[in-house]
């Protein structure tokens, strides 16, 4: 695939940085989208028990504020289709503009909520609205991302492109992670007060930058591409009806195959941080530090993993993240037992290595596996789908601690499970007959359904 595809003529110098200025502005684009989203999570476990929920004890409270995680993410699946078919129709460019004007607005807003001392039961209601209007911008931000990057990339490169989004994942975590270890060094009882709102509220400052960035990114080549290749065409169909008819089993097995990236994740940071602080006395700032240098993991890794990726093929090294993830199920709380700093950091980064490993090429790799014209819709919604399920690992894991007397063994199953969800889908999406799972793949030929060959020829 050519990388100038759509260029005027004699643009060819410019557009041989165009991968790295696309990558860097998706990396830039994401982090903002992430760090909102990372504040929220770290709030969740650590303020919002006491802010919204105080008349529950703090086991319930924690519950539902995870809770609220979830319900505030039922509209992702929703995004993703709504953004999915602003960039499949209109331009991947114009879909990551608005999700992150909707994303960086939201924040805002949640960090001039009262709680609910003020308002009463209004506070987490408006709490939970603000948060379904950011999961309608999380459903469109990653997939239009990652096919930004990957769409501009050399052939040979598809994987280390594609994964400037999830180092900007990793780059908003290590962002809102700090933020709260730095305000978290006042106290408790001042966090609670008025400080968690100074992360929430510099949001604005970030989306301002990130707006700036995608403003001047130049659309996708492939999406021109199609979208000049279709301009006879009298009808077209809406690119969420072709995925579920003709795509709907790969959607279900690529959500599969996520689910570990997303729900894993969220044990990591969310329960892992809950439990170290009420179960392992450890403080806020000790937690949220440990939740730093596992974002650390993240940004020096993904990069690494999606070389190996591009080198000795996306599934084998995706699968191996997702494997690895068994490995440390269990070791990761027997770390943490150790009530020792060192300890609760490896308890967290190990997880987390794994975690990245999986996610490093997996955008890159389902992207093949739709067609251009419904890729941005499919691989969206195969990321959300997972990431509503994913949602609900911190409520049920806290539940199943509780209903355990507090053990964590069931979570580490629970863990483990989940990994297992996703290399058992990953495993039964196989390529097509004849394609060939290596660095010289292309995401339209290598590592995609059978399937997809009928959703090819329909479009």
């Amino acid at each position: 695939m050519s990388t100038t595809a759509g260029a005027p003529p004699g643009s060819g110098p410019a557009k041989r940085s165009g991968p790295w200025k696309i990558a860097t502005a998706s990396l830039i684009g994401t982090s903002v989208e992430w760090y909102d989203f990372g504040i929220y999570a770290t709030a969740a476990a650590l303020v919002f028990p006491e802010l919204f929920f105080p008349e529950l004890n703090r086991a319930l409270g924690t519950l539902m504020s995870f809770t609220t995680l979830f319900v505030g993410a039922l509209g992702r699946p929703l995004g993703a289709v709504l953004f999915g078919h602003i960039g499949d129709r209109y331009g991947r460019k114009k879909a990551l503009i608005w999700s992150l004007l909707l994303m960086g607005g939201g924040t805002v807003c949640i960090g001039l909520l009262p709680g609910y001392g003020s308002i009463g039961f209004v506070a987490p209601v408006l709490l939970v609205l603000i948060r379904m209007v950011q999961s309608l911008a999380i459903g469109g931000e990653w997939g239009g991302a990652v096919l930004f990057a990957v769409e501009h990339a050399p052939p040979r490169r598809k994987a280390f492109f594609g994964s400037f989004p999830q180092v900007g994942d990793g780059v908003g975590y290590f962002l809102s992670t700090g933020a709260f270890a730095a305000i978290a060094l006042l106290g408790h009882d001042v966090l609670v007060a008025w400080a968690w709102r100074i992360p929430f509220l510099l949001s604005a400052a970030l989306v301002l930058v990130g707006l700036l960035i995608r403003s001047t990114m130049e659309e996708s080549p492939e999406f021109e591409a199609a979208r000049e290749a279709g301009s006879g065409t009298e009808k077209r169909e809406t690119p969420v009806i072709a995925v579920v008819r003709d795509a709907w089993r790969t959607w279900l097995l690529a959500s599969g195959a996520f689910l570990v990236t997303v729900g894993g994740y969220y044990i990591v940071v969310t329960f892992m941080s809950t439990y170290a602080v009420s179960a392992l006395g450890f403080s806020d700032s000790q937690a949220a530090g440990a939740g730093t240098a596992a974002s650390v993991v993240v940004i020096v890794c993904t990069p690494l993993a999606a070389l190996a990726a591009d080198r000795f093929g996306l599934r084998k090294v995706t699968l191996t993240g997702i494997l690895l993830h068994l490995v440390v199920a269990f070791p990761m709380f027997w770390l943490a037992e150790t009530r020792s700093v060192a300890g609760l950091w490896l308890a967290m980064c190990l997880p987390m290595l794994a975690s990245t490993i999986a996610y490093a090429a997996i955008g890159t790799l389902v992207s093949g596996w739709f067609t251009p014209r419904t890729r941005y819709t499919g691989l969206s919604m195969s990321f959300q789908t997972a990431g509503l399920l994913g949602t609900l690992a911190p409520a049920a894991t806290s539940w199943l601690a509780t209903s355990f007397g507090g053990s964590w063994t069931p979570v580490a199953f629970a863990f483990a499970g989940i990994a297992l969800v996703s290399a058992v889908c990953l495993v039964a999406c196989a390529p097509a007959p004849g394609a060939a799972d290596g660095p010289a793949d292309t995401p339209q030929a290598a590592d995609r359904p059978a399937e997809t060959a009928a959703e090819t020829a329909a479009s």
